[in-house]
């Protein structure tokens, strides 16, 4: 079976050869794989066992793309007039373009339709598309990058709060721009949208549920309708980090098919979710990379895959990946460990 076959019936809610996989790495992960494979980037991903390919578009590909060439306390100023600083590894915002509310008015968003947004994912589709499940990420979507890019932590929660309308302007700002760039990677027949925010912290949601269903889930429902009149066949893949159970119920109503990263925290109760909601959606993550995997034996971290396949795979509709990257902090040798026991407990039927 070819590995977009067997991700793609997976995702259907079938049981295909065995459990598809697609892990995604950190830069000093990378690297470090890098030195004992001798390839890299998406070829990389492909040689430990990955049945799809991520292209990333949007807010949080311009956040990375310079990353690389940045030192320690470098900063740079992207597109979407976003100031970043290279710190311990990560561009994290240090200042926003929308520093009051009346900047709305005269802010530009970026334009989606500019040729070179589809570069990577025009010649993945070219290369690897035969063989190969593509996604293409356009999260964060609309809360993540109002918050964390755009108006700041404090200043977007409070906007929600004491102005509600003119945060859903700018919601609505993004999800016309997130449009438009989607419909582009559909019409290059891309198999999967990945959509979303961190919405969730280790012990609940950011914001109130209600909250989030009056302000972000009309503007997912529009996006996930403007996508499926382009092409009614498109996947949604909806991430989050952390604890986002109280809206998955929502996520499924409005159009999602498929769930990440289903991190172990808070009331992301796997074998429960799974359950519940497992006849209408399938799920990607979900091995500890908090504890387990940074700090766990070989053996520990084994047996976290048996215990995660043994929840989450049966009837298929499961893709496995970590419950976030594969960052500095996890040893070689539980990489190793956690990719061979997707191999030994992976296949169907499943004998665990």
């Amino acid at each position: 079976m070819k590995p977009r076959e067997r991700f793609l019936k997976a995702l259907k809610r079938e049981e295909p050869d065995r459990v598809p996989q697609l892990v995604r790495m950190g830069k000093d992960i990378s690297n470090r794989l890098s030195s004992i494979f001798g390839v890299s980037g998406q070829e990389l991903g492909l040689r430990i066992g990955n049945d799809a390919i991520v292209c990333q578009v949007g807010i949080n590909a311009v956040m990375e793309m310079s990353k690389g060439d940045l030192e320690e306390g470098e900063t740079f100023t992207s597109e979407w007039g976003v100031v970043y600083q290279r710190k311990s590894g990560f561009n994290n915002p240090i200042e926003y373009p929308l520093k009051t509310r009346e900047d709305l008015k005269q802010y530009v968003f970026p334009d989606p339709l500019a040729p070179h947004r589809m570069d990577e994912t025009r010649e993945v589709i070219e290369k690897y598309h035969q063989d190969y499940a593509v996604i293409v990420d356009l999260s964060s979507s609309l809360f993540e990058p109002s918050m964390a890019h755009l108006r700041g932590m404090e200043n977007f929660l409070m906007d929600c709060y004491d102005d509600p309308q003119w945060a859903g302007s700018l919601l609505d700002g993004l999800a016309d721009y997130y449009i438009q760039l989607g419909i582009r990677a559909v019409d290059e027949g891309v198999d999967i949208l990945r959509i979303g925010d961190d919405i969730g912290a280790q012990t609940g949601m950011l914001i109130p549920p209600e909250l989030w269903r009056n302000l972000v889930k009309p503007r997912l429902k529009r996006m996930i309708e403007a996508f499926r009149k382009n092409n009614p066949r498109i996947i949604i893949l909806y991430h989050s980090c952390g604890d986002f159970s109280p809206i998955i119920g929502d996520l499924v109503e409005i159009g999602t098919e498929f769930l990440s990263t289903m991190q172990p925290v808070g009331n992301m109760h796997l074998a429960e979710i799974k359950k519940e909601f497992g006849g209408r959606v399938a799920f990607k993550g979900g091995l500890d990379t908090q504890q387990l995997l940074p700090h766990g034996t070989p053996e520990e971290v084994r047996e976290g895959v048996r215990n995660l396949l043994k929840t989450l795979a049966p009837g298929g509709g499961y893709v496995f990946m970590p419950a976030h990257m594969l960052y500095q902090d996890v040893p070689t040798d539980n990489i190793w460990a956690m990719l061979e026991a997707v191999k030994d407990y992976g296949a169907y039927p499943l004998n665990i």
